[in-house]
């Protein structure tokens, strides 16, 4: 054999057997097999994060409305004197101008309408029976009042026609009313009261009807204090859907600032059946409020003794002076809750038309530090009498209840 070709032959040889031993084989997987019936979990991407995003529980739905009271409208003879035109009609709308606009910025506004329509078939007159022209429910319509409160001493002034009739009346000026009823079906029809999806439950009752009562066949017409008819009634609203529940009552004692027993054993009969906001008038003079916790609600009730005169030709210190007293109450739709928020409230004063302006006019009695927005005829002699009407209402009202606020006419 040629030397040069076994020469390449070992070199070939060599070579490859280098190339066998460190040449890298490809790299293989090799799962030992166990003797298991465990399932083999394989992870595909598991280079990649998943987030799990969880929503967040749903926010409260919330509204308020607010509700404006005044106590006593009242329509003595020298307030429809002065309302009569010269045409023999009557005007009550100039009383009022001035505080119209602090009456309509509310969602309800009520008021406890101490007079009755009677017509003309009886003489227009004042106390002791009041009776008053159709143009003063006109003047309160147009004012932006909403609903009237009408069960108390005078209801009965004009008997059971006048009473019907008063109701009439107020329909016919697309005013709510509650208090007195022209039937059975009427007195059983709880008055509820929707604004902003909240439902408010309205009833009102009178001590008396200063010794004139319906007939028993006409027990309906008219709802007196009873703790049995107060308890079924709040039950009543509540079933009917009523979030929350407001008592006005007509009770205590004229020229009387200080509740009597018997209006604190009345507030508190209302709350235990229930009602949450609890409203008095007939004293003729403003009364104390104060917030309070109802164990029956589980809850705070705004309690008001008197809202006093808003109306009346009545001069004497005290009883010219009224208020506007707005309260807040919040819903939460969500869980269902309702509750009184806050309150707030206005003094207010009467000049009687006893200067160069013959008409009887509801004020803002803070006016009476403002000289720029005091009208004319508001002489200084009636300045004062405002600002003392002013300063007597905040005592008042304020005494026993820290929390209301005074809502500036400014």
């Amino acid at each position: 054999m040629n030397k040069k070709l076994i020469f390449y032959l070992l070199i070939s040889s060599t070579l490859c057997a280098i190339l066998l031993i460190t040449c890298k084989t490809p790299q293989k997987n090799i799962t030992e097999k166990k003797d298991t019936d465990t399932p083999i979990t394989t992870i595909e991407n598991f280079d990649t994060i998943k987030v799990v995003s969880y929503l967040p529980p749903p926010a409260d739905s919330i509204s308020e409305i607010s509700i404006n009271l005044v106590g006593d409208l009242m329509c003595h003879l020298p307030q429809t004197n002065n309302a009569r035109l010269s045409n023999g009609e009557y005007d009550f709308n100039p009383t009022f101008t001035y505080i119209k606009p602090y009456l309509e910025n509310a969602d309800i506004t009520i008021g406890n309408l101490e007079t009755t329509f009677a017509g003309t078939s009886q003489p227009y007159a004042g106390y002791p029976a009041f009776n008053s022209p159709d143009a003063y429910c006109t003047a309160l319509k147009n004012t932006g009042f909403d609903f009237l409160v009408t069960a108390n001493n005078h209801s009965m002034d004009t008997r059971e026609a006048g009473l019907m009739r008063t109701i009439e009346v107020i329909k016919q000026h697309q005013l709510g009313y509650a208090g007195t009823f022209l039937n059975q079906k009427d007195h059983d029809s709880i008055r509820i009261i929707e604004k902003k999806g909240i439902k408010l439950g309205l009833l009102n009752y009178t001590y008396g009807t200063n010794g004139a009562y319906p007939s028993n066949e006409h027990h309906y017409m008219l709802n007196k204090i009873d703790s049995v008819e107060i308890f079924k009634d709040v039950k009543q609203a509540k079933k009917k859907g009523a979030d929350i529940v407001l008592v006005f009552f007509h009770m205590g004692v004229e020229n009387v600032i200080e509740p009597t027993k018997e209006q604190k054993k009345a507030v508190q009969l209302a709350m235990d059946a229930g009602a949450k906001l609890v409203i008095g008038a007939h004293p003729h003079m403003v009364g104390p409020t104060q917030i309070t916790y109802s164990s029956q609600n589980k809850d705070s009730v705004f309690i008001a003794y008197s809202l006093g005169n808003f109306l009346s030709n009545q001069y004497w210190r005290y009883t010219d002076a009224g208020v506007i007293l707005k309260l807040i109450v919040q819903k939460n739709h969500t869980k269902q809750i309702t509750k009184f928020k806050n309150a707030w409230y206005m003094p207010t004063w009467v000049y009687r038309g006893d200067g160069t302006k013959k008409m009887h006019i509801i004020l803002p009695a803070q006016w009476a530090y403002d000289s720029i927005k005091l009208p004319s005829f508001i002489s200084e002699n009636h300045r004062k009498k405002m600002q003392e009407a002013f300063e007597d209402t905040k005592m008042i009202f304020t005494k026993n209840n820290a929390q209301i606020h005074l809502h500036s006419s400014k």
